[in-house]
Protein backbone atom coordinates (compact mmCIF):
# COMPACT_ATOMS: atom_id res chain seq x y z
CA UNK A 1 0.00 0.00 0.00
CA UNK A 2 1.28 3.45 -0.87
CA UNK A 3 1.04 6.29 1.61
CA UNK A 4 1.42 10.00 1.11
CA UNK A 5 3.94 12.18 2.91
CA UNK A 6 1.51 12.68 5.80
CA UNK A 7 1.16 9.00 6.63
CA UNK A 8 -2.05 7.02 6.73
CA UNK A 9 -4.72 7.15 9.40
CA UNK A 10 -5.76 3.64 10.36
CA UNK A 11 -9.38 2.69 9.77
CA UNK A 12 -8.95 -1.04 10.35
CA UNK A 13 -6.78 -3.16 12.61
CA UNK A 14 -3.38 -4.02 11.13
CA UNK A 15 -0.32 -6.05 12.10
CA UNK A 16 3.43 -5.61 11.89
CA UNK A 17 3.60 -7.39 8.51
CA UNK A 18 1.13 -4.90 7.06
CA UNK A 19 3.24 -2.02 8.38
CA UNK A 20 6.36 -3.48 6.74
CA UNK A 21 4.63 -3.40 3.34
CA UNK A 22 3.81 0.30 3.39
CA UNK A 23 5.57 2.36 0.75
CA UNK A 24 7.59 4.42 0.94
CA UNK A 25 9.52 3.05 3.90
CA UNK A 26 11.46 6.02 5.18
CA UNK A 27 13.39 3.89 7.70
CA UNK A 28 14.49 0.27 7.16
CA UNK A 29 14.23 -0.81 10.82
CA UNK A 30 11.12 0.95 12.10
CA UNK A 31 8.01 2.93 11.28
CA UNK A 32 6.82 6.16 12.87
CA UNK A 33 3.34 6.57 14.33
CA UNK A 34 1.28 9.30 15.93
CA UNK A 35 -1.57 8.88 18.41
CA UNK A 36 -4.35 11.33 19.19
CA UNK A 37 -5.88 10.10 22.47
CA UNK A 38 -8.71 12.65 22.19
CA UNK A 39 -10.02 11.06 18.98
CA UNK A 40 -8.58 7.55 19.50
CA UNK A 41 -6.87 7.74 16.10
CA UNK A 42 -3.50 6.40 14.99
CA UNK A 43 -1.51 7.51 11.94
CA UNK A 44 1.48 5.54 10.63
CA UNK A 45 4.21 5.83 8.05
CA UNK A 46 5.19 9.48 8.00
CA UNK A 47 8.79 10.62 7.58
CA UNK A 48 8.49 13.17 10.39
CA UNK A 49 5.91 12.85 13.18
CA UNK A 50 4.63 16.39 12.60
CA UNK A 51 3.76 15.52 8.99
CA UNK A 52 0.41 14.07 10.04
CA UNK A 53 -0.68 17.08 12.10
CA UNK A 54 -3.03 18.39 9.40
CA UNK A 55 -5.09 15.19 9.45
CA UNK A 56 -4.76 14.18 13.10
CA UNK A 57 -5.85 17.26 15.03
CA UNK A 58 -4.32 19.83 17.32
CA UNK A 59 -0.56 19.39 17.62
CA UNK A 60 -0.86 19.74 21.41
CA UNK A 61 -3.02 16.58 21.54
CA UNK A 62 -0.61 14.37 19.58
CA UNK A 63 1.99 11.88 20.83
CA UNK A 64 4.62 10.27 18.61
CA UNK A 65 6.68 7.13 18.63
CA UNK A 66 8.33 4.37 16.66
CA UNK A 67 7.65 0.66 16.20
CA UNK A 68 10.74 -1.44 15.50
CA UNK A 69 10.15 -4.24 13.00
CA UNK A 70 12.58 -6.83 14.41
CA UNK A 71 10.98 -7.22 17.83
CA UNK A 72 7.83 -5.02 17.68
CA UNK A 73 9.32 -2.79 20.37
CA UNK A 74 7.49 0.51 20.84
CA UNK A 75 9.34 3.62 21.92
CA UNK A 76 7.43 6.84 22.49
CA UNK A 77 10.09 9.21 21.19
CA UNK A 78 9.20 12.34 19.25
CA UNK A 79 9.42 16.10 19.43
CA UNK A 80 5.62 15.94 19.79
CA UNK A 81 6.15 14.49 23.27
CA UNK A 82 8.22 17.35 24.68
CA UNK A 83 5.27 19.54 25.67
CA UNK A 84 3.47 16.59 27.29
CA UNK A 85 6.54 15.66 29.33
CA UNK A 86 7.06 19.25 30.43
CA UNK A 87 3.42 19.62 31.47
CA UNK A 88 3.53 16.57 33.76
CA UNK A 89 7.16 17.19 34.75
CA UNK A 90 7.96 13.49 34.48
CA UNK A 91 10.80 12.71 32.15
CA UNK A 92 14.24 11.29 32.62
CA UNK A 93 16.98 12.69 30.46
CA UNK A 94 15.54 13.06 26.97
CA UNK A 95 12.27 15.07 26.98
CA UNK A 96 11.35 13.53 23.61
CA UNK A 97 10.77 10.13 25.29
CA UNK A 98 7.60 9.42 27.27
CA UNK A 99 8.60 7.56 30.45
CA UNK A 100 5.56 8.26 32.62
CA UNK A 101 4.06 4.79 33.18
CA UNK A 102 0.44 6.00 33.28
CA UNK A 103 0.86 7.86 29.98
CA UNK A 104 2.63 4.90 28.35
CA UNK A 105 -0.17 2.55 29.44
CA UNK A 106 -2.81 4.88 28.01
CA UNK A 107 -0.94 5.23 24.71
CA UNK A 108 -0.20 1.49 24.52
CA UNK A 109 -3.91 0.69 24.94
CA UNK A 110 -4.81 2.93 22.00
CA UNK A 111 -1.92 1.78 19.81
CA UNK A 112 -2.57 -1.91 20.45
CA UNK A 113 -6.28 -1.51 19.78
CA UNK A 114 -5.28 -0.59 16.20
CA UNK A 115 -2.03 -2.52 15.65
CA UNK A 116 -1.51 -6.17 16.55
CA UNK A 117 2.08 -6.32 17.76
Amino acid sequence: MNINDRGIILTDNVDIDWLKKLEPQFFPDYIKFVINPESNRVCVGMEVHRDCEVNMGNIDDLYGGNIFFENSEVIYESTLNISHNKSIRKFRGNPRIINDEETVQMLDAILKSWINL
